[in-house]
């Protein structure tokens, strides 16, 4: 690992650790709505679910086999008469007594008088009669009553993210309607002459408007509803229309026009609005030029131009936001992890760089793989990158073999 002293500059560039909190600070809680459960994926719950029953309501079979008594198995092989057949959903009849077995299917209520299943593969699979042929310890393949859930008991907590395993304990609990945070909406705004839309002739020197696609997938996949503004020209005042025209959203992204370009106008847009700007500068690579602002109530996100720059500076402080605004009372900045780079990374050392990774977990430890190449320019180093390695200030390179803090953005990919 090479080190290098960065210059002294008179400008002062808060760093990201601050920049998140200063974000999380001005994000209040959005309202809430109830919804079909099966509509709440990708939502956070806005109320604790609670048990209305035991679930298991009785002790039940984990296996398809026999239910029978340990004591009349501990001297194997074992030849018993089957008294019933007791498929899931149905209640026995009949007790198991000494000698006896029930023939019996996953998920169906143990009988009484049973305390252990055989599963079938160790007995002849019999129907009058069956063989039973190792011992089991009592309780062996039973689930318990209430061993999932108890009546009464809080199952989900106000403040989880709704994934497919919420969704199925909610259906356990029958709780078919369940109120949830509403969505967030958030206005995307492309500011430049420069810029194109997808569908019109590419011009030399023209750039296809990329970034409020991107942005806009980003809000989907954070659980927001993007509103697409379109792009706007380099003038003050268009610029200005545009952010005003979008303060019906609750949040509003511009990407572009943050610098401190001859045409770079959204600090004059913002101070024409009066804006209370609360930071405009973080210390990272890519993304320096970042803009946290409040106009008339609403946040406002001014992001750089560059591709790269624009969806790491998304993931790193508009994500978080979404996540408190919805009520996530957990997790909401994405995790730091330590992996061990599979390749070298280089860094002009003057900002912390957040370097595109590929992260692989293999044999209990996670590998990072750099991505081909860095510049904040190339959309293509996001594809497949789900972590970013930070390489701290004054730090110039960084070598295969040496691990390294990684914020994670997407679950690992497993070989």
């Amino acid at each position: 690992m090479t080190t290098f002293q960065p210059p002294r500059t008179g400008e002062r560039m808060i760093s990201v650790e601050e920049a998140q909190e200063r974000v999380l600070a001005e994000v209040t809680l959005l309202g809430s709505e109830n919804v079909v459960f099966t509509e709440a994926l990708g939502r956070v719950l806005r109320q604790d679910i609670v048990a209305p029953a035991d679930v298991p309501e009785a002790d039940n079979t984990a296996m398809d086999g026999y239910a029978v008594r340990a004591d009349d198995i501990a001297n194997p092989p074992v030849r018993l008469k089957v008294i019933e057949n007791l498929p899931a959903g149905k209640v026995a009849t009949k007790r198991v007594e000494p000698g006896t077995a029930i023939r019996i299917m996953t998920g169906a209520l143990i009988p009484d008088g049973a305390d252990t299943v055989a599963h079938v593969e160790i007995t002849d699979a019999g129907s009058d009669f069956v063989t039973v042929n190792q011992p089991l310890k009592r309780g062996t393949n039973l689930r318990k009553r209430a061993e999932d859930m108890r009546a009464g008991e809080v199952v989900l907590h106000e403040g989880t993210p709704v994934g497919a395993a919420e969704v199925g304990v909610l259906a356990s609990v029958q709780n078919s309607v369940v109120r949830v945070s509403r969505k967030p909406a958030i206005a995307i705004i492309s500011t430049g002459d420069e810029i194109v839309e997808v569908d019109q002739p590419r011009a030399f020197g023209k750039v296809v408007n990329s970034n409020s696609y991107s942005l806009a997938a980003l809000a989907h996949e954070a659980g927001a509803e993007p509103r697409m503004m379109g792009i706007v020209p380099d003038t003050r005042e268009a610029t200005i229309a545009a952010i005003e025209s979008a303060l019906e959203s609750d949040f509003i992204i511009s990407s572009g026009g943050v610098s401190v370009g001859a045409y770079d106008f959204v600090k004059d847009a913002l101070d024409a609005l009066g804006a209370e700007t609360k930071f405009w500068q973080i210390a990272m690579k890519p993304g320096k030029p970042v803009v946290l602002s409040r106009v008339r109530g609403r946040l406002y996100f001014g992001l750089p131009g560059n591709p790269v720059s624009c969806m790491v500076s998304f993931l790193l402080f508009i994500a978080p936001a979404l996540r408190k605004a919805m009520g996530q009372t957990r997790a909401i900045l994405p995790p730091t992890v330590v992996t061990r780079l599979m390749g070298p990374l280089k860094s002009r050392g003057d900002r912390r760089n957040y370097l595109r990774i590929r992260v692989v977990a293999r044999d209990g430890e996670l590998l990072a793989y750099p991505m081909t190449a860095q510049g904040s320019g190339v959309s293509t180093s996001m594809v497949q990158a789900n972590g970013f390695a930070v390489v701290e200030t004054g730090i110039t390179s960084v070598n295969a073999g040496e691990t390294i803090a990684t914020v994670l953005v997407a679950a690992p990919f497993s070989e």
